[in-house]
């Protein structure tokens, strides 16, 4: 007789990594189940059991040792996904693993996956239903994910999910033993109630964890609350000061990546899925500029894909040239002691006979930067801090209880994305391309990508504009060389003369009550005005100082 092989010790689950512990002790050898196990999920950088002050805030340093009951070591290890689940989702609770219990964040993200993935944690944040309740609603759930099926979460807005309650209503009266029709406005079936109810509490707790869903639930044949409507306008995280953004970068454990998501406004996933060959550059007459092209992801076994997002993900950024030069030093250091790093995650962890960036490690280093990301932004410091810059006020507690839940890692695309409309001077189009969003109003992009031309003004807008990295900087140009107008426009231009010689400088008075300044050391300067216009259409431009721009004052809204 073949004696049956232990179970294994060790597991992954959603991205995280456990340790099972099996024993038999002798005082429960008489009972139905006589086999234990201790489930521990592991710190994802330090690969150590996480501890009971860790996990539960409690006064000990003991491993979590979550016990779970069975009739053989077999058992327990087939039990082990949905206390996994549990334990994740304290650990999102208490910002160890921010967002792992919902994969994906954005607005295409498939809300049944979704539904499906947060089912046990939607359960483990209810511990107030009855025993009888949980099962009942466990097998409604169950109905109403299939009701889910193909549907976006970006897709659903007020009618969308108004359709959505008609249908689930509709196909939970076709299946009902006595009334097999309903028609709006009519009450619904007990089993529609149910799943309806559900339905509203997964789409507020989804939003709560940061996926961009555009309605504001509501019960059955109702509206949302006043409240909730403002909630959904204001407070999402949206202008964290440089203060903390520069707080965050600085942290050691997650500088080089935090500094990219910051500067370049990327999806995580686009972020850990960067290779050493993404960061490209090129020479302009500024000299040397950098660019991220994105080109995949990485999924949520840590594997990388080509398969970004969405078709219209695959782009190019531009990054400041101060971060692009710490890039490339990087690459350079680790290339001397292992090699062409090229085509490897820029991600990856060195050790000390190899660059490791395997799944595992990949995927581990993204739950930490979602993790730390988390943890930094909802610091009672930070948080006081971002709070006070909210314009308006209308329920302190149920704001800051909605900014919690809105400071997480995907709030430093959201700053981006917010700085690229209220300060860059970039029109729409170019907004949509730089953060790989859908804009119907764009032509398609050419098989071929951008044109060296379009990289180097590209670059060079990101060069004149204000940036985490660097104040507005100028165009400088040799008068001698052959210039006949500035490659993008710019506050500031610096032209470099010989002694002795001229030069005859147009300005173009692009905006009303635009002041031009010219000043230099031993410079004989005459000024013509000439009111002709020429006809010149820039699809860039340079705003006015912040100071100008900044509310002065903000009180209690009445009423």
């Amino acid at each position: 007789m073949t004696k049956k092989a232990p179970p294994p010790k060790e597991f992954s689950y959603q991205g995280v990594d456990f340790h099972i512990g099996y024993a038999k002790p002798a005082a429960d050898k008489h009972k139905s189940d006589p086999c234990r196990g201790r489930i521990n999920p592991l710190d994802p950088m330090t690969g150590k059991c996480l501890t009971k002050r860790q996990l539960f805030g409690k006064a000990s340093d003991a491993p979590v040792n979550h016990i779970v009951h069975g009739k053989d070591p077999w058992d327990i290890y087939n039990k082990r996904e949905a206390e996994a689940s549990y334990l994740i989702s304290v650990m999102a609770q208490r910002g160890l693993l921010s967002g792992v219990a919902v994969a994906a964040s954005d607005d295409d993200a498939d809300l049944a996956e979704l539904a499906r993935n947060y089912k046990q944690t939607l359960f483990d944040i209810h511990p107030r239903w009855m025993k009888s309740t949980v099962q009942k609603y466990r097998s409604q759930y169950d109905y109403m994910v299939n009701e889910l099926a193909g549907l976006r979460a970006g897709d659903l807005n007020d009618t969308a999910y108004k359709q959505l309650q008609e249908k689930i209503c509709r196909n939970a009266a076709r299946d009902a033993t006595k009334h097999n029709t309903w028609s709006y406005g009519e009450i619904p079936p007990s089993s529609a109630r149910t799943r309806l109810f559900l339905l509203y509490e997964l789409i507020r707790c989804l939003k709560a964890e940061g996926v961009s869903i555009p309605v504001a639930p509501f019960p059955y044949n109702g509206k949302p609350s006043r409240q909730m409507l403002l909630l959904d306008r204001t407070d999402h995280a949206r202008m964290i000061p440089d203060a903390i953004l520069r707080a965050i970068c600085a942290d050691p454990v997650i500088q080089g990546q935090a500094e990219i998501l910051v500067d370049a406004g990327l999806r995580i996933g686009e972020c850990t899925g960067l290779l050493f060959d993404s960061l490209r550059w090129l020479d302009t007459s500024q000299g040397r500029m950098y660019y991220l092209d994105i080109s995949g992801q990485v999924d949520d076994n840590g594997k990388r894909t080509e398969l970004p997002k969405t078709k219209d993900s695959y782009r190019v950024v531009p990054l400041s040239r101060e971060l692009g030069e710490s890039l490339a030093r990087y690459r350079h250091k680790l290339e001397t002691k292992y090699g062409d790093l090229s085509l490897r995650l820029m991600c990856g962890q060195p050790c000390e006979d190899e660059f490791d960036d395997s799944p595992a490690k990949a995927a581990a280093w993204e739950s930490q930067v979602r993790a730390q990301i988390s943890t930094l932004l909802r610091k009672p410091s930070a948080f006081q801090v971002i709070a006070a810059n909210r314009v308006y006020l209308f329920d302190k507690r149920a704001q800051d209880a909605e900014l919690y839940s809105q400071l997480v890692a995907h709030s430093l695309r959201r700053n981006f994305c917010t700085g690229a409309y209220c300060s860059s001077g970039l029109n729409s189009s170019k907004i949509h391309r730089r953060m790989g969003h859908a804009y119907k109003s764009l032509p398609p992009q050419k098989a071929t990508g951008l044109t060296p031309t379009e990289l180097r003004l590209m670059c060079l807008e990101k060069h004149v504009s204000h940036t985490f990295y660097h104040p507005a900087n100028p165009l400088r140009y040799d008068a001698g060389g052959p210039i006949r107008g500035t490659e993008v426009p710019a506050c500031c231009i610096e032209l470099t003369l010989m002694p002795g010689e001229s030069v005859e400088l147009t300005v173009e008075d692009t905006e009303p009550g635009t002041v031009t300044r010219i000043s230099g050391e031993g410079l004989t300067i005459q000024k013509l005005r000439r009111d002709e216009r020429r006809n010149v259409t820039y699809d860039y431009g340079l705003l006015s100082l912040a100071e100008t721009t900044t509310v002065v004052k903000k009180r209690k809204l009445l009423g």
